[in-house]
């Protein structure tokens, strides 16, 4: 079985040339939704930098490894 959530991907494109504030949703999203794989190591830093919790990742609870 897939670790991709191929539904919520179709439903929730990442906008072209994103915004700082745009990546940091879509990703929240998608750690919520979607365990195909972690948070880029950028967007945990845009949480960081503004002193922001880093969502809980799907991916690193269902990892195999």
């Amino acid at each position: 079985m897939s670790k991709l959530n191929r539904q919520w991907h179709e439903a929730n494109p990442m906008p072209k040339n994103p915004t700082p504030e745009q990546r940091m949703a879509w990703h929240t999203g998608h750690t919520a939704n979607c365990p195909c794989r972690a948070m880029p190591a950028g967007v945990i830093r845009l949480f960081t930098e503004r002193g922001l919790p880093v969502p809980e990742q799907l991916a690193l609870k269902h990892s195999d490894g």
